[in-house]
């Protein structure tokens, strides 16, 4: 009994390694799965109680209450609210990582054409997926294509006009982004669509992080409102989204963005599909979508207009 009171130990670290991700790839992996902490955390606090291993109980009770703290605060964003929202100005925007090689291609063109949604960032697409999805033309005259080899191809659809639109290098990758500079109702803003490497080792960890800095700093110099969104292969809990997150930049969203959008039925479910905003953009809804055949789920979300950025 006292080597499984030693393993309901150990199981409980990964929780709090994950607070030093900044300082390492292997614990920045340890922060991604808070729901899965919590639902351990609780189970062994439950067993700690139900063998009366005291200091166990203990141990698993506050582990729990991090993870908690940590998920929860997710909802907490008091500088937003639905006050003051121009009612003329709601955007619908869909992020879908498609996953290059997922021939369910009818699935994805059947889901997009009856969610119907103003504009759509798509990535990991290929030359197959932008031919397979161009029954979208009519409904999604702008378009901004850059397929690419691997995973690393990129797409916007949208039915709002835009002024400006194109490839952006970010970061030192020089992976493709799209930034299109758009109006909506009389109000401009920028949308950035991204897609940085995946963590799975320290080098690509560091340029998924650089990346994702590069991108926060490119949108505090726009000067104009700006969405960034994307597959970021980041939770909120990693340092990545620590990086990309602070001033004006944040997930200003009425809804918390917690559901996981990957590998959603598996025990590995994590949240790394994100939208980010400056004032006076609000997320007003965000929804995760149908399985399509992808490893990610789409992630569906409403943007309003707050009552910072007041058109008269």
């Amino acid at each position: 009994m006292r080597l499984a009171a030693w393993l309901a130990v150990l199981l409980l670290l990964p929780s709090w390694l994950g607070l030093a991700g900044g300082w390492s790839w292997l614990l920045d992996l340890c922060a991604n799965f808070r729901w899965q902490y919590l639902i351990g955390s609780a189970a062994i606090a439950a067993w700690a109680l139900w063998r009366r291993r005291w200091p166990v109980a203990a141990a698993a009770a506050l582990t729990l209450l991090l993870n908690a703290a940590l998920i929860g605060r997710l909802a907490w964003h008091p500088e937003v609210g639905r006050a003051g929202l121009q009612p003329d100005f709601i955007l619908r925007v869909i992020s879908l990582n498609v996953l290059t090689p997922n021939t369910h291609k009818r699935a994805v063109l059947d889901y997009l054409t009856a969610a119907d949604a103003d504009v759509i960032l798509l990535t990991e697409v290929d030359r197959r997926w932008l031919n397979a999805l161009q029954p979208l033309q009519a409904k999604y005259p702008y378009r901004v294509e850059h397929p690419g080899f691997g995973n690393a191809g990129i797409a916007l659809l949208s039915r709002v006009p835009w002024q400006t639109a194109g490839i952006l290098r970010a970061g030192p990758t020089g992976l493709p982004s799209i930034e299109a500079g758009m109006s909506y109702r009389g109000r401009s803003f920028v949308l950035i669509g991204t897609h940085p490497l995946s963590p799975l080792s320290p080098r690509r960890a560091a340029l998924r992080n650089r990346q994702l800095a590069w991108l926060a700093g490119h949108v505090m110099q726009l000067g104009q409102p700006a969405l960034l969104t994307g597959d970021f292969n980041a939770t909120p809990w990693s340092a990545g989204l620590r990086l990309a997150t602070g001033g004006n930049l944040g997930f200003r969203s009425l809804q918390a963005p917690w559901r996981p959008t990957w590998e959603a039925r598996s025990v590995l479910a994590i949240p790394i599909d994100q939208v980010l905003c400056t004032a006076p953009l609000v997320i007003v809804r965000r929804s995760v979508g149908p399985d399509v055949g992808s490893d990610h789920r789409p992630l569906e979300y409403s943007v309003g207009w707050g009552m910072e950025g007041r058109h008269d």
